[in-house]
């Protein structure tokens, strides 16, 4: 059963559905001069890493524990519904690298008006539900340097950011990174 809730998190995760009449898909921005590209392929190869690799690795191998695993799914299915609605929120300003996208706009809408960075909340709790679905201990470790990870490229996103738009002094006034009301 939870390797089955893991596996359907995961797709959900991954898979994408488009509309067959939606303009075709646009194409990932091309990285500029001072793009901190071994911070974005080590967030992402982590992530990857985690998720496909280390944890049903380790349930296989190891079997995993019983502790925890309801909550893992919760701490999961939570992250996985939060990076899904934050990216859809960012529409076309959506990129998979640290400075904004050309003629991107300051998303400040939808889950951007409770905290600035609603996908990596649900990165991280996607990075600690995980292994707990699974039962995994071990691959907690991993989490952990994901979650180190998410933390710096926060801080270099919140610069880059403050770099293009004017108003996003204001906007990191009045909200929180991660998590409304204390952080």
């Amino acid at each position: 059963m939870w390797a089955a809730l893991y596996t359907a998190l995961v797709l959900a995760l991954f898979v994408r559905f488009q509309d067959p009449n939606a303009p075709a898909p646009r194409h990932a921005p091309l990285p500029t001069s001072g793009e901190p590209l071994g911070l974005v392929r080590l967030h992402h190869a982590l992530f990857y890493t985690l998720l496909l690799g280390v944890c049903p690795l380790e349930a296989l191998v190891l079997g995993g524990g019983s502790a925890g695993r309801a909550a893992g799914v919760i701490a999961f299915a939570t992250g996985v519904a939060c990076y899904r609605w934050g990216a859809m929120a960012l529409g076309e300003s959506l990129s998979p690298l640290v400075r904004p996208r050309p003629a991107a706009r300051l998303v400040t809408d939808g889950p951007y008006r409770v905290v600035r960075h609603p996908m990596y909340v649900g990165q991280l709790l996607i990075a600690f539900g995980a292994p707990a679905t699974l039962g995994c201990r071990w691959a907690f470790a991993v989490s952990f340097a994901a979650a180190l990870v998410v933390v710096v490229r926060i801080g270099k996103e919140e610069d880059a950011l403050a770099l293009v738009y004017a108003d996003y002094a204001e906007y990191r006034g009045r909200s929180k990174r991660l998590f409304p009301f204390v952080f």
